[in-house]
């Protein structure tokens, strides 16, 4: 994996058609993965502490192994520790050998004698950059940036998985009846935001629920769901959606213009497209034309709204998506700015005079937003940055009029959206 950098979400989709895992044991091995993953350098901070080891002089199974023991042991509520242990030993002796296990099982009860014996033992680990388990370039990024008082907030808004939110097809149903219907299958939400739920509990049962099989809900944080409103299509509209798959913005579009309107969804990758083809079945949705498309160099229609929905570092997601920190690395940022701005120059050929196009990533990163924008603008006299609709929320919007969320200030996925028209 370290070789490949490959998503976590490839691995475990591997590993699962190999193995075939039981739901239960499939929901676990998710949960582990994702939260070790956000935390492993913290994580590997502990092991070295209560070791005083070298990670460098473990076997590599032995590492993973007590990465979990640590895990369950620090930050999973629902495993007790004596279980923690018990799993961890049996574990390392069926893998490596009894040696190891006598290892492992010192490891662990260490671990626990340390946090009954000692307070705020944990203070002088938290002076250590890796306690905030993010890659180096980042740190330094994200601290000279936002300074240390707010990086701390967004480093800790990081730590935990982000809230589940879903999006509601209010064509089909009242808000308060889809409350009421997921009540029933024991999913507990609150209303967030125009036709977002934030879901309290039972978030596992969603994919489950026959609202979520027909396409009358969909998982989707606000945020994402804010750069559709930010471009504002209206019913009849046709829409040009670019770098659109997976397609869950596209169906939030496709809702918006009605069936008089007209969505033309586009990606380069055929796999992702084909995903969001295959999603228009559950959503029953005829207002959506997938095509394979590059948008740095194919041809497409001219338009008078165009969603640029551009591929990006996704440090906006971190929270979402854990493996990105240690997928990415500082030249990404420079290389994906190249991209964005070749796509955003590329597709604006194809806005109409009066049109408008929304710029839209998943990054905090100045140098793929504003920085694009600005470019942009510069080169391109015809064009002028407008403001978004009054609808959003006034702290979604950035003193340039652009749209901007960060998770620690606002509770939801970091993104950016800028809107352009052509005069």
């Amino acid at each position: 994996m370290k070789k490949k950098k490959e998503k976590l979400s490839i691995v475990r989709n591997k590993i699962f058609s190999q193995f075939k895992p039981d739901l239960i044991s499939k929901s676990r091995s998710m949960i582990l993965t994702s939260e070790i993953i956000r935390l492993k350098d913290r994580l590997d901070l502990f092991i070295e502490y209560i070791t005083g080891k070298k990670l460098k002089y473990l076997d590599p199974s032995l590492h993973s192994i007590l990465r979990i023991g640590y895990f369950e042991i620090l930050y999973d509520q629902n495993i007790p520790n004596y279980a923690a242990v018990n799993s961890a030993v049996s574990l390392t002796k069926s893998i490596l050998n009894r040696k190891a296990s006598g290892f492992t099982n010192a490891a662990l009860r260490n671990l626990i004698r340390t946090i009954e014996r000692k307070t705020e033992w944990e203070r002088q680990l938290r002076k250590d950059p890796r306690w905030y388990s993010l890659p180096n370039w980042l740190y330094e990024k994200w601290t000279d940036r936002f300074g240390k008082k707010e990086f701390d907030k967004l480093a800790k808004a990081f730590d935990r998985a982000p809230n589940t939110y879903i999006r509601v097809d209010i064509s089909q149903k009242e808000l308060i009846d889809i409350q009421k219907e997921l009540a029933e299958s024991d999913i507990k939400t609150d209303k967030f935001f125009n036709t977002f739920l934030k879901v309290k509990s039972g978030s596992g049962k969603i994919l489950s629920t026959e609202l979520f099989k027909t396409g009358q809900i969909s998982i989707q944080d606000p945020a994402a769901g804010a750069v559709v409103d930010f471009l504002d299509p209206q019913p009849g509209d046709t829409v040009l959606d670019v770098c659109a798959a997976p397609g869950t913005k596209s169906l939030y579009i496709a809702e918006k213009v009605g069936d008089l309107g007209k969505v033309l969804a586009t990606d380069f990758d055929n796999k992702r497209v084909n995903f969001g083809k295959n999603d228009l079945n559950r959503h029953n949705r005829s207002n959506i034309i997938w095509s394979l498309k590059d948008a740095r160099k194919d041809e497409f229609p001219k338009s008078d709204k165009i969603l640029i929905d551009a591929p990006c570092s996704g440090t906006g997601v971190l929270g979402r998506k854990p493996d990105i920190r240690w997928r990415r690395k500082l030249q990404d940022i420079k290389n994906l700015a190249k991209l964005q701005f070749q796509i955003l120059e590329h597709m604006a050929n194809y806005l109409h005079s009066g049109g408008i196009l929304v710029y839209a990533t998943c990054s905090l990163e100045p140098e793929e937003n504003w920085n694009v924008i600005k470019d942009f603008l510069n080169l391109n006299a015809d064009f002028q940055l407008i403001p978004g609709p009054s609808s959003l929320p006034k702290a979604w919007i950035n003193e340039k009029g652009c749209f901007q969320t960060l998770p620690h200030v606002h509770g939801v996925d970091g993104m950016f959206s800028a809107k352009i028209k052509r005069l």
